[in-house]
């Protein structure tokens, strides 16, 4: 048995909830012994008698019996966005620091946190291959960058900014909070990949400052050829930025324990062009990657990185009232956000000791995740009655219900069809799906046999098979969904 796809999750039956109960008692006996050893002379502050608290226990019930309307992230028939249980690592070594709140803005704040974070920075900069550069982990894929961007529009020369038309809404927000005016939004191909042909022609016209690639829209987990903006980047000059919130911890596929590449043939479920990708992700100038998603811990964990220290500068900000002890490591000071928990920076510290960042640990999760997509995919080619919009890069799958005469509007009606019965507009849907949505423009490049007379958008279902379970029992989360989209 693989044990490491089971021993450190909780299950989608809560199978493994003695081992958590164990360990979570081991943290709270450990915080209760590390409490009495400070000022072990000062008198009791609390009365002797047993505490009881009538208010909490009711008002916990009543929080509990709501927390029931919550949807089943943690199962696997929950395939709609980017969510899966975090890992035990993560749950133990967030409570273990939540139990005291540290803040990771100066090293006062949070000298065992702070220390745990940078040596997790550490390892994300040789996860991705910088060989110097600095970092530090943030709230989200969001604020990392508007960071990574805030610090190019400082450092560089005036220049446009570039990013695909189907990067992260959160590019165009960034651009209007930064008042950078000039951006623009590049076509992408029938692959969701921005459209390079298109790319240079606007640099020829208007030079970047800024170019945006993505490692995994959110959208279809698209993969940008980086490999040949790296060339571009030589011809024009600017910095490159990747976006790698969520495929960035795929490079764990093609790491070996010492975090050297391993070659194409020694990887499973990954296309040449998307290995070459992940092998260039070092050339980058800057990247978010997103520890919340494939990188198994809770939400509330980003990271950015930067490939040159000299960037740091344009971060730097100081107060008088912190940052006391200027002896030690404030990496508050160089970060666009102030408070920020040391316990989220112990979880991903005590999760990567336990599962690494390579093939041997998040890889081999990954692999798994991989692979139930290609399935799904292979599976969705012999139906009669589905397609594929287009091949996975990573393992977000999309695809359509076929009208029998290639009309977009026809589609789109049996597709949401679907949609309503197999997703949270549905009381109880066997599965959860999502959609996504393609503008008529973009839809006439990706479907160019199908009409289009009303110039709708296209609406396709979507699913993010971001849980290594669904690859468990020879694929039978696979074969079942497959079997509810068929008799619907």
């Amino acid at each position: 048995m693989n044990d490491e796809l089971f021993i450190n999750y909780l299950g989608p039956k809560a199978e493994n909830l003695n081992l958590l109960k164990k360990l979570v008692n081991r943290v709270l006996d450990h915080q209760a012994e590390w409490r009495k050893s400070f000022f072990p002379t000062d008198p009791e502050i609390y009365p002797k008698e047993i505490l009881e608290n009538s208010k909490l226990e009711e008002e916990l019930e009543k929080f509990l019996l709501r927390s029931d309307g919550n949807l089943p992230y943690f199962h696997p028939r929950y395939i709609a966005q980017m969510v899966k249980d975090p890992s035990l690592p993560t749950i133990l070594g967030y409570l273990s620091f939540m139990l005291s709140n540290p803040n990771n803005h100066a090293y006062e704040g949070g000298p065992v946190t702070t220390e745990m974070e940078m040596e997790v920075v550490e390892l994300l900069l040789k996860f991705i291959g910088f060989e110097n550069g600095w970092g530090h982990l943030t709230s989200g894929g969001s604020l990392a960058n508007l960071e990574a961007l805030w610090v190019a529009r400082d450092f560089y020369p005036e220049g446009a900014v570039y990013f695909s038309e189907v990067s992260h809404y959160s590019w165009k927000r960034i651009c209007k909070i930064l008042r950078i005016n000039n951006f623009e939004e590049v076509p992408v191909d029938k692959n969701f990949r921005m459209d390079l042909n298109v790319l240079e022609e606007k640099l020829k016209n208007n030079p970047a400052m800024f170019v945006m690639a993505n490692l995994g829209s959110t959208g279809t987990g698209s993969v940008d050829d980086i490999e040949s903006i790296l060339e571009l980047k030589n011809k024009y000059n600017f910095h490159l930025h990747i976006d790698a919130a969520y495929g960035g911890f795929v490079r764990s596929v093609i790491l070996d324990e010492d975090f050297k590449q391993v070659s194409f043939s020694d990887t499973m479920n990954l296309s040449e062009f998307v290995y070459r990708q992940l092998l260039n992700m070092s050339k980058a100038d800057s990247i978010t990657i997103d520890p919340h998603k494939h990188g198994l811990i809770s939400y509330g964990a980003g990271a950015v990185m930067y490939r040159d220290e000299k960037l740091r500068a344009v971060v730097l900000n100081t107060a008088p009232y912190t940052y006391h002890k200027l002896d030690k490591p404030n990496i508050g000071m160089f970060s666009l956000e102030g408070s920020r928990p040391g316990a989220m920076a112990a979880a991903c510290y005590l999760t990567y000791k336990v599962l690494p960042p390579n093939r041997t640990g998040i890889g081999k999760l990954i692999n798994y995740s991989l692979s139930a997509s290609k399935k799904f995919y292979r599976l969705l080619s012999e139906s009669k009655s589905l397609r594929n919009l287009n091949y996975p890069d990573l393992d977000i799958n999309c695809f359509y219900k076929e009208s029998v005469n290639r009309n977009i509007s026809e589609a789109n009606k049996l597709t949401l069809k679907l949609y309503d019965k197999l997703s949270v507009e549905s009381a109880s849907p066997p599965f959860i799906i999502s959609k996504f949505v393609t503008s008529a423009p973009l839809a006439k490049i990706v479907l160019p046999t199908h009409s289009n007379e009303k110039q709708e958008d296209f609406t396709s279902l979507r699913t993010v098979f971001i849980k290594h379970w669904n690859s468990l029992n020879n694929f039978y989360y696979v074969e079942e969904l497959i079997k509810e989209l068929e008799k619907n």
